[in-house]
């Protein structure tokens, strides 16, 4: 599979650059954040982040591991798309880049779905492919040679979410500034950060979506009552007293 491993290898290279650093940190930032309004026992952080442990810094969740490739920076060697763990006994997962990494992301996304408990959290991350600068043009080529690796938007992918009963209650981007290695020019970019926000958010490199599962109402059982049947034929059903006085009254 060395495309998934150029895949992943690139992203890696991205978040080493200086527009990568930054966008590390503003994730760090964000899902604190998300993080600070969610109670668990249970994280799950999969993909080419899932060895950060700055997310879960200030996590209100009792317990945290990675699932990934990389045996050192990982707790359990596994894919994406056959996770390892009991259905619903997550309380939140986070994904980094798994659509992108994977050959069949509607798998991956069925997944984070089984495992997660009702009402539990995904903070799913992704590269934009609308951006304006940034990752862009560090993953088209890979893009252009296989087609089933590749980035996706942000809307296409809370379509997905929808389809399995997530609500999206947020979504962010971050990630203005250009991919560049000159750190003074970088850091004069700054102001691509409050244009990007106010002007044309949807252009960031990085897309963060924050969902929920839902959980599918059951409608309580109601026993059905049928209808008493109708006598026909021009009969009426009597009781004895009313039998009686028929007898009397109309034998003759």
């Amino acid at each position: 599979m060395k495309i998934k491993s150029d895949m992943m290898n690139d992203c890696g290279r991205w978040y080493a650059s200086l527009a990568g650093q930054q966008a590390l940190d503003h994730l760090d930032q964000l899902i604190s954040e998300y993080l600070s309004e969610i109670f668990g026992y249970y994280c799950l952080n999969m993909g080419v982040l899932g060895g950060r442990e700055a997310f879960l810094e200030n996590s209100r969740i009792s317990a945290g591991f990675s699932l990934g490739s990389d045996k050192n920076k990982n707790d359990i060697l596994a894919k994406p798309e056959q996770l390892p763990i009991a259905t619903d006994d997550i309380d939140l997962v986070i994904a980094s880049h798994v659509l992108e990494c994977s050959e069949n992301p509607h798998q991956v996304l069925r997944e984070i779905d089984r495992v997660l408990v009702p009402e539990g959290h995904c903070i799913l991350i992704g590269f934009n492919p609308y951006a304006l600068l940034g990752a862009r043009r560090l993953l088209k080529p890979l893009n252009k040679r296989n087609k089933q690796y590749k980035t996706r938007s942000a809307s296409h992918v809370r379509d997905w979410f929808s389809l399995l009963g997530f609500e999206t209650l947020e979504v962010n981007y971050i990630g203005f500034r250009p991919t560049i290695k000159n750190e003074k020019i970088f850091k004069k970019s700054a102001w691509m950060d409050e244009w990007g926000k106010k002007m044309g958010p949807i252009l960031g490199s990085l897309y963060i979506i924050h969902a929920k599962k839902q959980v599918v109402a059951m409608r309580p059982y109601k026993k059905v009552w049928k209808a008493p049947v109708l006598l026909t034929g021009g009969k009426v059903a009597l009781n004895r007293t009313a039998q009686r006085i028929r007898r009397a009254n109309f034998s003759n």
